[in-house]
């Protein structure tokens, strides 16, 4: 079966550029097509063309004062994680300042809008379901530059009446003063912030997963969750048949295998592994965190499977049970297909 999947590959994973199809591919920190926009670099991580339809995303750079105005998508679901810096997000005129690992989940038709706080301010942004993501590439200008724009630049006039051909309206309000943040995302698809940390945790052995975008939130588009972990060995090597699955490091460094190849992720790195394609992993740093985005988000009953609910906030001292025999028991329920054993802990 995996052999079939793996047909329309040539197995070799692309290196430093998007591949305009769906395949796998690694995105070092850093690398990918930038654009100026509004004030901002943005640099892209992952296209529709690149995914299959599934998702756009991009690293946002920018320095204090840089801003997007009140915009809404139609379609268009997003998600955002600060990087570095301070971001201020203005949802449905209420004002919040994120931190470094904070997260804010901005489904279609919220209105939003963003100002750097920090003079060094990153983020990750991923959209799903609409033309969204496409804004900077679309009206912006291509740069070879990486680093903070020293001049601030408003969107002008003429960019605001065309992205109305990207799923996005600009329009005036105010924002108020009245920061709000949740502990766990809700049941359904409303905007929220999670400050770093927060959000449904459970654990599995010695690594600590904290849902921060369940399907319910996203109308089943994705799911997003952290992992953090002790150096370890690596996880069996398996493959999808429905979803595709992406892994961008946040602190410590990791190895990935897809197919045949060893890849080395440090923070900032990001992997593209779609449908089909053979992977695994292994945390190599004493102290490790990831964020995995996997779309569409069918892959939650496996996270369900093989966890418990944990009330820490990073990975134990003393590991958990390993409870990879409910996960073989719901196997033919689950889209995860192993290539080799499950392992003995």
């Amino acid at each position: 079966m995996a052999r079939d999947l793996r047909a329309g590959y040539d197995r070799q994973v692309i290196v430093n550029q998007l591949p305009g199809s769906r395949v796998p591919y690694f995105m070092k920190s850093g690398h990918g097509p930038r654009s100026l926009f509004a004030g901002h670099v943005v640099t892209r991580l992952a296209r529709a063309e690149d995914t299959g339809g599934l998702f756009d995303a991009a690293i946002w750079a920018a320095g204090r004062g840089a801003e997007l105005p009140l915009h809404r998508h139609t379609k268009s679901n997003q998600a955002v994680m600060v990087l570095a810096g301070q971001l201020d997000l203005n949802l449905e005129g209420r004002t919040y300042r994120l931190g470094p690992f904070d997260f804010a989940s901005i489904p279609a038709g919220t209105l939003h809008g963003h100002r750097a706080h920090g003079h060094h301010t990153r983020f990750l942004e991923w959209t799903t379901g609409g033309d969204g993501g496409k804004l900077p590439e679309a009206l912006g200008v291509i740069t070879e530059f990486c680093g903070i724009p020293a001049e601030i630049e408003a969107l002008t006039a003429n960019q605001q009446v065309c992205a109305a051909s990207l799923d996005t309206a600009f329009e005036n309000g105010a924002a108020s003063d009245a920061p709000h943040v949740s502990t766990v995302p809700p049941a359904g698809a409303t905007p929220y912030i999670l400050e770093s940390g927060e959000g449904e945790r459970l654990i599995a052995g010695d690594q600590q997963f904290t849902f921060l975008a369940h399907q319910g939130n996203t109308g089943g588009e994705f799911i997003s969750l952290t992992t953090r972990g002790p150096k370890g060995d690596r996880i069996p090597r398996h493959f999808h048949e429905k979803h595709t699955e992406c892994f961008f490091c946040l602190e410590g460094a990791m190895t990935m295998w897809a197919f045949d190849e060893e890849i080395a992720l440090g923070p900032g790195d990001f992997l593209h592994v779609p449908a089909g394609t053979i992977h695994a992993y292994r945390l190599d740093a004493p102290s490790n965190n990831f964020m995995g985005i996997l779309a569409p988000g069918l892959f939650e009953p496996f996270f369900r499977a093989l966890c418990d609910p944990y009330p820490g906030y990073d990975f134990p001292a003393k590991p958990w049970p390993f409870r990879f025999d409910r996960v073989i028991a719901k196997l033919p329920e689950l889209d995860l297909r192993l290539v080799e054993g499950p392992p003995q802990r």
